[in-house]
């Protein structure tokens, strides 16, 4: 084993310039490796960042049983008044929770007479929602008239 070394050794001394090339490409290598893996996680950080920030929040608590059914929501399934103010008083002792917000969300229809499209509604507290996703003001648009061509 011993002699296998010296014989690499050897090798890398009398062939300097390929050894230069080889081990500067591999460097490089690594370096690409890095810097890539460190600009995908940082954007996978902001991606992370945006969608907490401005639709879900950090941390959602729900009902047993509400993600099983999430496609109707249901209003059944939404926390009792008793569990909902449980909640709050833990959230008022934890200094490090900085904001929540009690959501409902439900689904209804709606209809024209002439077609009928479903749509998920959200019944939020507009403070307590701004201070829990602040980039949530980004996606409210101000309810101007949208003009489509076709």
């Amino acid at each position: 084993m011993g002699n296998l070394f010296k014989i690499a050794l050897r090798n890398l001394r009398r062939y300097r310039r390929r050894t230069i090339l080889t081990s500067s490409l591999i460097t490089i290598g690594v370096i690409f490796v890095l810097v890539f893996v460190g600009v995908s996680g940082s954007f996978k950080n902001m991606m992370i960042g945006q969608m907490t920030d401005s639709m879900l929040g950090h941390i959602q608590i729900h009902r047993n049983g509400y993600i099983a059914s999430i496609e109707t929501l249901p209003l059944t399934m939404i926390m009792k008044p008793q569990a909902v103010k449980k909640l709050e008083g833990i959230f008022k002792q934890i200094p490090e929770i900085e904001a929540y917000s009690p959501r409902i969300k439900f689904g209804a229809m709606l209809s024209t007479f002439t077609e009928t499209t479903n749509v998920r509604l959200n019944g939020v507290y507009p403070e307590m929602e701004m201070k829990t996703v602040p980039l949530l003001a980004s996606r409210i648009s101000n309810g101007g008239k949208e003009i489509r061509k076709g």
